[in-house]
């Protein structure tokens, strides 16, 4: 049984033997691997070149000739010219490369002159080529007849192989029997002979009419000197005019042709892509004339020896791995290639032969297999073990796997992808993945544009990604897809495994997570994030354009809450924001800014005209009716408007300024629009920061400086009294009036701090003064928030204890809008002021609305007129009517009378004549600092009273 399992394992080797030969034959045979034959030949005969012969030179029509002597054709006559130079010049034999075949029409004279000069020459040749008629016969092109009595012919049959490249030539061809020489092989002979007689030369009846098949011999192998430009060339116009240009072609071989570009036939030729230039006609045959002279020609192996000589060596490789080596390797098997490629080449460069090793070659690797035959099925049975277990595994697996081949054909797909895309793996099998997969970009829900675009999965792409792929039930199914390369040993491309990851669930609530983030879940309208970031990229535009912004904010809103509750209220801004889109249309963003406030954004609303119309269209539309748990509702907005970039430089100033129109809107009673004005504006910025943190410091470092202003006595012609004015000296911004941070204070919550800071200062220096003997008065303001909030009574009593002055010598300046906010509270106060014994006055008397009331009402002591009515008084008569009232009340009521603003010696003198002997203003002095105030007393209080003017002038000498 043995014996038996012996002889069939023997007949079967040798049966694989006789086929491994059998197929090298066949393939050597019938050139089936001719194209590898020929770049192999091309890179052997590369190694070396041998170099052009001196002798050989080319008379080119290029570019300059015909620039020189005109447009193609030229008169013959030309040609004879050449040819009778070159004959002085002393040239060995000539070829052009040019047909005769027609005689020239419009010069009889020169066919003559130009066969005159190839008779005189005696050593000229010419070329013959074969044509094709209509019936599949050929024929042959010659000279006309008066140029082949004096000419040698040759043919120009140049053969091109598969790849369209020109390798070789047959040195003799012809009609029915190859009778002419290649154009080339005459002029080589003629060159290395002399003339010769050969019948082929004389007409022998082969003209233009005989017809039949063309027969070629002699083929040989070109072996070329180097790319176009290797031989040495001379422009055909300068060999005509130039002598001693000519001189340099005494006894050569001159081969006359056509290089200019676009005239001629061009080739390629295994050293063509050296640079990339194909080689003229001319050039071609003088590579022909340098091989032949030199016995270079290359002979091809014929196909029968070439088939035993490839068979013979796949033989004698297998001969000497069955006596010498157990088994072949493949060093071994490498080595046996590069020995035969040696052989090949040696052959060729010595011998001058060419054998086509392709085939003989495939039969050495394919010595591999056939000799390692049980190791290749153990190896596939491995092989096969090893895709069941992985096939087996990727199975187990919940994500969709795909592997191609190198050209992205569908090899494999396990159940996971099948359930993914929908298809079993039997109908996509080599189909192109990039077929069977439809991919659409995935976008965030912030991004804007169409929902998805076609996305390409390319052969030579090798990342992840998440998108959607479209399943053969169209529908989408979000994926990651990771897409891995696979190479063998040699880092060769075999394919790709491609992942399929379904994260349809994890998609969309990321999608989900992401609008709650930009979106309001109530009216799903933008949010205050995505409004900013919208607005962001609109003042970023590189065109430079104008952003109007509407704050649109309900009126009255609370109403709806209370009296309908929560729902209603959110059903109501989900009406309202859904009229506001309808209104504004799809263009302009639309957003909720939070509660009952929407901010609207425009890039291409003209400024106040466009915004008016607008406005006014928004109004409009939300006074109309709404209908909310079956009643009709009436709401109406208040819209603030502002500008990018006229009322701020970014985005977080253009919004404060539209929400500080919007306040000054609700402030006048709503239902309305106005545009922001800084005149009118209390936004935050950082200039006001830097102004509140300087403030605070100030406060606390005694920065602030207390002034006093003088109240006199116009009839004792002394100052009785001493108004407490305060003011801040910049460091910056020079010296700041109440007027100036006072509101900013009060805005901050600095008010009361302020007050106190006055008020003990002013009460410090009062007590001064009456510790030096000067019993003045002393009149601190009291702002509304000092007077009403916090426990005022309380710092007043532990301000005068600590400075130890007497109630009567302060008196407490309040306004008329200090108290008739909250008339009852500021009674109480005041009266509890004027229990610690402290005078009260009533500032700018006659500018409120209440003012009577106030007198009946409140411990009033003092009356203070306004400013504004002293201002006119010695011109407006309806002024001096109404001081005179007040003046006249203040007596009746047993108050004091203080005239505020007094600016000229006339207002004093009226004021004096209708009984108001206190006065203050800039008549009599400015405010000045506590140590001006103590001279001041000094020198205007003395024992004898002094005149008016003399009060006047010591109080501008001290200001």
């Amino acid at each position: 049984m043995i014996q038996w399992l012996h002889r069939v394992y023997r007949s079967a080797f040798l049966l694989r033997v006789f086929l491994l030969l059998s197929g090298v034959g066949v393939l050597s045979y019938f050139d089936t691997l001719e194209r590898i034959d020929a770049v192999l030949y091309d890179r052997l005969t590369a190694v070396r070149h041998d170099a052009p012969d001196d002798r050989i030179a080319i008379v080119a029509i290029d570019e300059s000739s015909l620039q020189m002597l005109g447009r193609w054709p030229w008169s013959r006559s030309v040609h004879a010219e050449l040819i009778q130079r070159l004959q002085r010049a002393g040239s060995r034999v000539i070829a052009l490369d040019l047909l005769f075949a027609e005689p020239q029409e419009n010069d009889r004279y020169a066919d003559e002159l130009l066969a005159s000069a190839m008779a005189q020459h005696g050593a000229v040749i010419l070329p013959v080529a074969p044509g094709e008629n209509g019936f599949e016969q050929i024929f042959l092109v010659e000279p006309l007849n008066i140029f082949r009595q004096h000419a040698i012919l040759g043919h120009t049959d140049i053969e091109l192989d598969s790849d369209g490249i020109a390798r070789r030539i047959y040195l003799k061809a012809g009609i029915d029997q190859p009778v002419w020489p290649a154009l080339g092989f005459a002029v080589a002979n003629y060159a290395k002979t002399g003339p010769v007689t050969d019948d082929s030369q004389s007409f022998s009846g082969h003209g233009s009419a005989a017809a039949g098949i063309w027969v070629r011999t002699q083929e040989v192998l070109i072996p070329y000197a180097g790319p176009s430009g290797s031989f040495r060339q001379f422009s055909y116009a300068q060999v005509l005019s130039d002598d001693r240009l000519l001189a340099g072609l005494r006894d050569k071989i001159v081969l006359v042709g056509m290089t200019a570009a676009g005239m001629g036939t061009r080739f390629a030729t295994p050293v063509s892509p050296v640079n990339r230039q194909p080689m003229s006609g001319i050039e071609w045959h003088a590579n022909v004339v340098n091989m032949l002279l030199h016995d270079r020609a290359v002979t091809p192996l014929p196909s029968v020896m070439a088939c035993i000589a490839s068979a013979a060596w796949v033989l004698m490789i297998l001969l000497v791995a069955g006596i010498y080596l157990r088994s072949i390797s493949i060093p071994w098997l490498s080595a046996a290639l590069i020995s035969g490629l040696l052989l090949v080449w040696l052959l060729l460069n010595h011998g001058r032969i060419w054998f086509p090793p392709t085939a003989a070659m495939l039969g050495t690797i394919a010595i591999y297999p056939l000799l390692n035959w049980k190791r290749i099925n153990e190896f596939m049975y491995s092989l096969f073990q090893t895709k069941v277990q992985s096939s087996a595994a990727l199975e187990s697996v919940g994500d969709g796997v795909i592997t191609t081949d190198a050209q992205d054909q569908i090899v494999y797909m396990n159940k996971g992808a099948e359930r993914i895309l929908g298809l079993p793996l039997n109908m996509v099998q080599g189909v192109l993945l990039t077929k069977l997969i439809r991919l659409s970009q995935m976008r965030d829900g912030s991004s804007t544009g169409p929902d998805d675009f076609e996305l390409s999965l390319s052969a030579s792409d090798a990342t992840t990604m998440q998108c959607y792929v479209n399943t053969a039930g169209n529908e989408k199914r979000a994926v990651r897809i990771s897409r891995h390369v696979l190479r063998d040993e040699q880092d060769v491309l075999i394919g790709y495994v491609v992942a399929l990851a379904d994260i349809t669930d994890t998609v969309e609530l990321t999608r989900q997570v992401a609008y709650q983030a930009s979106y309001d879940s109530l009216t799903q309208l933008p949010n205050r994030a995505l409004l900013m970031a919208r607005f962001e990229e609109m003042t970023a535009a590189s065109i430079p354009q104008t952003i109007a912004v509407f704050f649109v904010a309900l009126d009255g809103f609370k109403k709806i809450n209370d009296a309908l509750g929560h729902r209603a209220g959110d059903e109501l801004l989900k009406m309202v924001s859904q009229r506001l889109v309808e209104t504004v249309g799809p263009d302009p963003i639309v957003a909720r800014w939070g509660g009952d406030e929407f901010v609207l954004l425009f890039n291409s609303l003209g400024k106040e005209e466009g915004a008016l119309q607008l406005a006014q269209k928004i109004l409009a539309a939300i006074r109309h009716q709404f209908h909310l748990l079956d009643q009709d509702i009436f709401v109406t907005v208040s819209i603030g408007i502002s500008f990018f970039p006229d009322n701020g430089a970014n985005c977080e100033e253009v919004l404060e300024r539209a929400s500080t129109a919007i306040h000054r809107v609700k402030n006048e009673g709503g239902d309305n629009f106005g545009f922001y004005s800084s005149e009118s504006s209390m936004a935050w910025t950082r200039d006001r920061l830097e102004l509140e943190k300087e403030l605070r410091l100030a406060l606390s470092h005694d920065g602030l400086l207390v002034l006093y202003q003088p109240i006199v006595d116009v009839y004792q012609r002394r100052i009785v009294r001493l108004e407490a004015l305060v003011r801040w000296p910049h460091r910056s911004r020079g010296e700041l009036s109440p007027s100036e941070f006072v509101p900013l204070a009060e805005s901050v919550g600095l008010m009361g701090q302020l007050g106190e800071k006055v008020l003990r200062t002013a009460c410090r220096d009062a007590r001064q003064l009456i510790s030096d003997g000067r019993a003045v008065h002393i009149s601190v303001n009291v702002h509304p928030h000092q007077l009403l909030h916090g426990n005022f009574v309380h710092t007043l009593s532990q301000v005068l204890m600590e400075t130890q002055l007497p109630p009567a010598s302060l008196i407490l300046e309040v306004t008329e809008t200090a108290v008739v906010c909250d008339l009852g509270r500021a009674s109480e106060i005041l009266e509890r002021i004027r229990a610690l014994g402290v005078l009260i006055a009533l500032d700018d008397f006659g500018t409120g609305y209440s003012s009577l009331t106030l007198l009946r009402e409140l411990p009033i002591d003092i009356l203070k007129i306004d400013k504004s009515f002293i201002r006119a008084l010695d011109q407006n008569l309806n002024d001096l009517t109404i001081v005179q009232a007040i003046i006249g009340l203040g007596g009746n009521l047993g108050l004091a009378i203080i005239a505020e603003g007094v600016e000229s010696e006339k207002q004093v003198r009226i004021l004096m004549d209708n009984h108001c002997h206190l006065q203050q203003g800039y008549y009599f002095s400015r405010p000045i600092p506590f140590d001006a105030v103590v001279q001041l007393l000094n020198e205007a209080n003395q024992p004898n009273p002094v005149s008016i003017e003399r009060l006047c002038g010591l109080l501008e000498a001290k200001q």
